[in-house]
Order: structure tokens, then sequence, then C-alpha cells
């Protein structure tokens, strides 16, 4: 039994960080004593980290849209406390790699600046995927996407090239550029200009693309557009049948079977057969796919060829032509030692980046690549391509240093999306024992199968740390006990708990997703090298 007054009373002076030692004793014999003190501390720590978490998004998001409705100010309190309930069990549960129970951090870190802005779109806005890109030069302030990337509502534009969209209907428009589309939902989309061929199955029937005030109605059908100039269009049916609907021409006519063409010019309608040769091949794209695939990987070969010889590498992982059923893992680096190959414990290979280029897959909580270093620096670099496939675990290790010693370090996703790194200041398991820099939210669920060039350097002579995500700084801190980084027995994708620790690290903190890449240097690269090296 416990005395539950007394324990909310010694809670609320660890987080007011005002615990004394004998408290913090009699704090962690009450934790480790009762399972339902432990939980009444869970429940308070929600409370108290989802309040955090609001005060971090206050900070850093954009104004509230227009039209959402703010919340009645006799319940604002209530929703304000509810909207980080997340963000306090992840801190939580990273409590024990950082001190252990019953020690409270002995002061707060300086607050990292965080130069990312908030995440937009959220996963429900989206109507489709980017499902194949072939040349395509985005244009008219459309991002850089990818092939994978959830598309929400609005505008594309691209130059030129040729992409594959893959609506949630189930219908597929291949686009060719220079085009400019807007996507209003999973079975509508307006054409402003370019030409497309759509393929639309039984479950997307009723699929409308718009052109003007002119709608092209799937009623099960494969069919082109091409669109020049507003008010001009051409519509060529190639198997079933569509409807056209809103301003059409009086002397058009209303269906189009297969077979059927019609172009509409300045008002005037002419009739013509459909032409399936003026339109992409689907199989061309994917022939269009494959070279550019050998083109991009003959690029990456020389700059990867070139970046072994990068001063300070210590470790390069290319994960490229591994002997089937070897565990061995080269280390590409000119000046690599001998001992620092890489084993592989029982992770998968798979395709990375690109078609043709290899990767190195974490699915099950025992994957992990071994290997080790020696020596000691005051900087470090560390970079990896990831793909992350899922978050579920409080803690994501991508890197991470034999325990218990003083100037070891752990590169991890916490399961709220941000990347962290710590650098072990001094002996004592406690979280004050860290230095620490974690980065807003930087993986998403809209980012879940996509891949991303990660990067921490840690500055021993300017005492900074920085994050980079796709070679753009997102966080940097302080390091207020600048402490050189002990090399040792490490780990890429998982964590070892030092012997009979296992209860108190936690349950397992394995990587689930992909590393195409993975680099070690002494020392601190810059900005534009860090970008250099996300191309």
């Amino acid at each position: 039994m416990f005395d539950e007054a007394r324990l909310n009373h010694l809670i609320d002076s660890y987080f007011d960080q005002g615990l004394k030692p004998d408290e913090k004793g009699e704090f962690e014999a009450m934790l480790l004593g009762s399972s339902r003190a432990r939980g009444i501390f869970l429940d308070r720590a929600d409370w108290h980290g989802l309040t955090r978490e609001w005060a971090l998004r206050e900070m850093s998001l954009e104004p509230l849209p227009a039209d959402i409705v703010p919340v009645p100010p006799k319940r604002r309190l209530l929703a304000l406390l509810c909207a980080g309930a997340g963000i306090a069990a992840c801190l939580l549960l990273a409590w024990p790699l950082f001190h252990p129970v019953g020690n409270a951090p002995e002061k707060t870190p300086d607050r990292p600046e965080i130069s990312a802005p908030p995440r937009k779109n959220p996963l429900h806005a989206d109507v489709a995927m980017l499902g194949q890109t072939t040349g395509v030069d985005w244009s008219g302030g459309t991002p850089r996407l990818v092939a994978g990337s959830p598309l929400p509502k609005g505008w594309l534009h691209f130059s030129k090239g040729t992409l594959r969209l893959d609506f949630y209907s189930g219908a597929t428009v291949i686009v060719e550029g220079p085009a400019s589309l807007e996507l209003i939902s999973p079975f509508r989309m307006r054409l402003g200009k370019g030409k497309l061929i759509a393929n639309v199955p039984p479950p997307a029937e009723g699929f409308t693309i718009v052109s003007g005030d002119l709608r092209v109605v799937d009623r099960g059908t494969e069919f082109g557009m091409n669109v020049e100039k507003p008010g001009d269009c051409e519509v060529h049916v190639f198997k079933g049948e569509v409807e056209l609907q809103g301003d059409v021409p009086a002397s058009a006519a209303r269906q189009l079977r297969q077979g059927d063409a019609l172009a509409i010019r300045g008002g005037t309608v002419v009739n013509l057969r459909a032409d399936r040769g003026s339109f992409m091949d689907p199989a061309a794209l994917y022939k269009e796919e494959v070279l550019e695939s050998e083109a991009r990987w003959k690029t990456w070969k020389e700059a990867s060829d070139s970046f072994r010889s990068t001063p300070g590498l210590l470790v390069y992982f290319d994960f490229e032509n591994r002997e089937p059923g070897s565990s061995f893992l080269p280390n590409r680096a000119a000046m690599a030692d001998s001992g620092s190959f890489g084993t592989v414990v029982g992770c998968e290979a798979l395709s990375g980046r690109w078609p043709g280029k290899s990767a190195i897959g974490f699915s099950k909580t025992s994957d992990r690549v071994c290997f080790r270093t020696s020596g000691s620096m005051s900087s470090l670099t560390l970079m990896a391509w990831v793909r992350v496939d899922s978050i579920l675990l409080e803690h994501s290790s991508l890197l991470t240093m034999s325990p218990e010693e003083v100037g070891e370090i752990h590169w991890k996703l916490g399961k709220s999306g941000r990347l962290l790194i710590g650098v072990r200041a001094s002996q004592e398991l406690k979280y004050g024992s860290w230095e620490r820099l974690e980065s807003p939210v930087v993986v998403t669920q809209r980012d879940l199968g996509r891949w991303m060039h990660i990067a921490t350097v840690i500055d021993g002579d300017a005492k900074m740390m920085r994050h980079f995500v796709n070679g753009e700084q997102i966080a940097s801190g302080r390091m207020n006990r600048p402490t050189p980084v002990r090399l040792g027995l490490a780990n890429i994708g998982n964590f070892d708990a030092p012997p009979g620790q296992r209860i108190r690290y936690g349950e397992s903190r394995s990587f689930n997703g992909r590393i195409d890449e993975f680099a070690m240097l002494n020392r601190s690269l810059s900005n534009e090298e860090i970008r250099q090296a996300a191309r």
C-alpha cells in the first residue's frame, strides 16, 4: 500500500523539477513497489506531457484556417489538454533511456532552434498517389515530388516529362507534359493543359475529367484527352464509353463509344477516329522508367566512388553487391579500419531509392547491422537514406553505441516522428546526463514508405548539434557540456540494453523500414556538404 496523496505530491514535485534527494528515493520506491502507483504516474504524465506538446505547437503552427471553427472558451482548456497525449507517452517511455526511475531532469536544456514549417495537408485530404515519374521537371510552384508521394487536392504543374496518377477511387491517369492539372477528389480532376490517358476500372465508374466547362464522365472506359489551350479539347475513346456533360456544342454527340473521338476548337466540333498511337502507352512509360533508373544508378555510382575518399569518412555502407546468404557487409570508406566491416543480422536485401538500387530492410525486432569502430573525437556526422514504414514503438533506433559509456551516442526516431540525437555527457543514468537535440516532426503518416535523407552533425568546436532532412537544416541546439564522442560496438536499426537492464530500458527499439546508405564521419560537415550528399 502507499499514500496516494503523498504520491501526487511527489509527482507534482517531479514535474516541477523540485524533488529533493530523499524524495527521489521515496518516489522510486513507490513506483517500483506498486503497479497502481505506476498507473497513476502514467495518467498524470499524459496530462502533463500534452500541455507541453500544445505549447510547442503554439510556437510553430500557422494561424488557424478560416474554415476551422474555434473551440468555445469553456471547452478550450480541455481541448488543449487532450491535444498532446501522444507526446506524453513518448516522453515517458523515452525516460528510462536517459535516467532511471526517480531521477528528474536536473535542468531544462536549451530550446532547439526549429526551422521546419508545420506540416500541411492532413492525411484525409489526399485524393491520389504519384505512381510513376519519368523526366519530370516541376514548375509553377509545385514542389519536387517523388513516386509514392500522397497527393492532396490542388494543382500540379510540370514543364516536361510523364507521370502516372493512381487515384484512390482506382482510376489511373497517365499525363504527358507540359501540363497543368487540378486534383479535386478521388473521382474528379481538372485538365488545364496537357495530354492524358485514363484507365477507369468498374469501381471507379463515373470518374470525371473537367476541361473548362466541359465534363468528360467515364462509363467504364479507357480514354484520352488533349488540351493545348483553354476552350479547345480532344476526347478519344479506346474502350467502353464516355458521356460529355456541361458546355457541349449542339453539334457534338453527348456519348462517345469505343473508336469515337472529337475535337472542340473555338466552339467548332470536328469528328475524328480515336488515335491510340498519339497517347502514351503504359508499357512505354515503364521502359522509360527503366532507362531513367539505369542512368540514375550510373550517376550515383560515380558520386559514390568519389564519396569514399571524403576526408574523415570512417564508415560507409552502400548495401550494394551483397553475396546471397552472406552476413558480411563491406565498409566502402577508402581509409576504413580493416575491422570495421558490418555484420547483417536478420535483415533482408530489398530494393532501394529507385529500381536497381539496393537497400537493406528491417522488419523483425531482432534485425540489425553490427559493426565496430574505435577512437574518440569532438565532432561527428551521421547520414543515411531511410524509408520509414511504420513507427509503432516509442523508440526506433537508427544508430546506437554500446551503453553505459560516457561519449556514447543514440540516434533515433521517436514515436511522434521526431529525430533525436543524444550524447552521454556523464556516467549517471539520468536525463540530465545527456546532451540532446530533438527536431520538429519529420515523419508523419504521409511520409511512411517514402525515402528521405537524414543527417545529424555534432560540432564539438562550435558546441552545436544540428539536424537535417533532405539537405535542409531543421533544428539546431547548443551543447552545454561538449563531450568527445566515444566510438565502439554499434548497431544500425536496433539497440542492446546493458545486461540485466532490459526492464529498465523497456520494449524493443527496433527500426521498421529500409536504409539505402549509411555514413559516419569524424568531423562536422558543412550545410553545403550535407546538401550535396542529399541530392
